[in-house]
């Protein structure tokens, strides 16, 4: 009985080294294979404490792998899942790794992901908690948007290079923190659409700031936090808006390349505005 157990684990150990060989082996090509990980090969990280340095290799996780996962985070408290290595994902396996029946609140990162399908952003959207990230997206449908608006934790999107109007339309319904930091110019009818998030709302990578109405909502939703270090320039109409401003703390303009000198005037006149020197009164300097 003994020496049958005993090969029985034998066995299994032998299944689990060629699958964990064949997980990570590379041809000539040098494309790495995207089969899910059994079940048994998570439990195996688990067991030898490897679990976060191999989940970083993963491509694609199937709907027993990814159980086995949530039921362990869930186990020892972990509140953070991060799977950068990660670049395909079903709205399935998206639901299992969203929601954690009897765990606290996840924060999900998927930066891996460079795009995702409407039924995939829909099961992001039953997470609670925590934080969802999605930095390997550079840009988003008006209809993955829709989806994700629905997501009721903060949303990370600060791989976004480009953004409609349609999708801002969509991405002002989220209720929640949500950053785009990665996004350098935005157009005027976007940035119209975006001001109507109701939240806390990062747009740290602007270089170009045109829209009054955008920027009172950054003011407004982020008092202590609003950074626009990056902006090279401003309208008319930004102008004013930050010359009204009356905030805890200063908002600093460093990268300021062009400025009129009635925007320059204007803003000197609110010391809570930090201009560059070279738009500062010759005394200031």
């Amino acid at each position: 009985m003994n020496s049958n157990r005993h090969a029985t684990k034998f066995v299994i150990s032998i299944v689990l080294l060629l699958a964990g060989h064949s997980l990570a082996k590379t041809g000539n090509s040098g494309a790495v294979a995207t089969e899910s990980p059994p079940a048994e090969l998570i439990e195996s990280w688990i067991a030898d404490g490897t679990l976060s340095t191999k989940l970083r290799t993963v491509k694609t996780l199937n709907v027993e792998a990814a159980k086995v996962l949530v039921k362990h985070k869930v186990a020892v408290g972990d509140r953070t899942l991060d799977l950068p290595g990660l670049t395909s994902i079903t709205p399935e396996v998206a639901r299992i790794l969203s929601f954690r029946e009897g765990g606290e609140a996840v924060g999900l990162h998927l930066d891996g992901l460079t795009t995702i399908t409407p039924e995939v952003a829909e099961a992001l959207a039953t997470g609670q908690g925590g934080g969802l990230s999605l930095n390997g997206l550079t840009t988003i449908s008006a209809e993955v948007a829709k989806r994700l608006s629905g997501v009721k934790r903060k949303l990370v999107l600060n791989g976004l290079k480009t953004l409609s109007r349609e999708a801002a339309v969509e991405l002002a319904k989220h209720k929640s923190k949500f950053t785009l930091t990665g996004l350098t110019e935005i157009s005027d009818e976007a940035a119209e659409a975006l001001s109507q998030h109701s939240q806390t709302m990062l747009l740290n990578g602007l270089t170009r700031l045109t829209s009054a109405s955008l920027t009172a909502t950054v003011l407004r939703s982020n008092d202590g936090f609003a950074n626009f270090k990056k902006v090279q320039t401003i309208s008319d109409g930004v102008a004013k808006v930050l010359a009204e401003y009356r905030g805890t703390k200063p908002i600093e303009l460093p990268g300021l390349t062009e400025l009129s000198e009635v925007n320059a005037a204007l803003l000197r006149a609110n010391q809570k505005i930090v201009l560059p020197s070279k738009f500062q009164k010759p005394e200031q300097q």
